[in-house]
This record gives structure tokens, sequence and C-alpha cells, in this order.
């Protein structure tokens, strides 16, 4: 595995990973999840020199680690109305209620935030301890900045145990009814762990 600044041209690589994990909950139904996945993604890229990802052995990225100070400030509301411009009503619908959520998290998080803190805003792997090697390069990147506090979204589709058994703090859990059914509730999960 090599680790290495996030090449952008990776970015339809990230979308795909993505979209296949979101379009079951956060992105069912929606008709241009692919493209709606590249553009959070673009979202949550604050800072070249936060951003970095894995390569296997034959130089083929299999993880993207994405972070962000608190003070980050991005453009959502554009990126947004940009999307939406030629999409039905229905469709507008759809990835409204979806990126409302996604709004909404960010705000809980940065709320949750002390000053001395940035936040992983992304983290997505395909290979087993790819996701690991990168949250541990980004966390020595970030004590490096003085950051002392780490924040981190997940939910109950990836592998959020990781945190709760890696010394990870929950400050946040909720029940997502909207992305919930009968058999399988969906949860949001924040977590923050000291680093210096």
């Amino acid at each position: 595995m090599t680790i290495e600044p996030f090449n952008i041209a990776n970015i339809d690589i990230v979308a795909a990973m993505l979209d296949k994990m979101w379009k079951k909950d956060i992105f069912n139904g929606i008709e241009h999840s692919f493209e709606l996945s590249r553009e959070v993604v673009l979202n949550l890229f604050f800072d070249p020199q936060l951003a970095l990802q894995a390569c296997d052995e034959n130089g083929e990225m299999q993880a993207l680690a994405l972070a962000r100070m608190k003070n980050d400030v991005n453009t959502s509301k554009q990126w947004i109305e940009d999307f939406l411009v030629d999409k039905d009503d229905n469709e507008r619908k759809k990835v409204l209620e979806a990126i409302s959520y996604l709004l909404r998290t960010e705000r809980v998080m940065l709320n949750l935030m002390c000053e001395d803190s940035a936040k992983f805003s992304f983290l997505i792997s395909y290979k087993r301890g790819y996701a690991k090697a990168l949250q541990e390069r980004l966390m020595k990147m970030l004590t490096d900045r003085g950051v002392r506090w780490t924040y981190h979204i997940t939910d109950s589709t990836c592998s959020w145990q990781y945190f709760d058994e890696h010394g990870f703090e929950r400050v946040h859990e909720e029940l997502i009814e909207r992305f919930s059914t009968p058999t399988k509730p969906y949860y949001c999960y924040m977590y923050r762990k000291c680093i210096q």
C-alpha cells in the first residue's frame, strides 16, 4: 500500500464507491445518484493538504480520506442549486431530502466540535486496513497542525464498531427514520478522539 495526496482525477472512482454504499439508503430512488455522489465528495474536499488516497501494489486507488478544520467553509448551497438545474420535480424532491440529511448532520457535528479540532469529512475504502492507515496518517498531520480533537461521522451501514473498539468517544447517536425500514434501522453516529 502506498499513501499519497488525493489525485482529483480519481473522483469518479470515489463517486462509484460512495454511490454503491449510499444508493440503498440515502440516495435510494435518486436517478442521478452517481452524479450526486460525485458532487458530495467534491463538496467535502476542503484542503488538498488534508486529502489522502491509498493505492494498492498496482497503483489503483483503494481508499480515500478527507479532513477539514472546524472553520473551513464549503459551497454547498451553490453546488446543490447547480446540480438541480435540469432535474424534474420528483428528482429534485428526492435529492433535497438526501442533501437535507447530510447538511443537518454536518451542522450537528460542527456544533459539537471544539475550537482546536478537525473533522474527517470523508473516509471510504474498498480494502480492509486501508482506511485505518489513511486515518492514522491524517491524524499525525493534524497533530502537527496543533489539532487536539478529531471528529467522525458514520452510520449503521458502515463499520461503525471500529470507533467503539478503538478508543473513540461516541458523542451523538440518532435514529434516522427516513432511511430506516421495519427490519433495518438506520443510525447516524458521531465520534471524537483526543489525538494529543
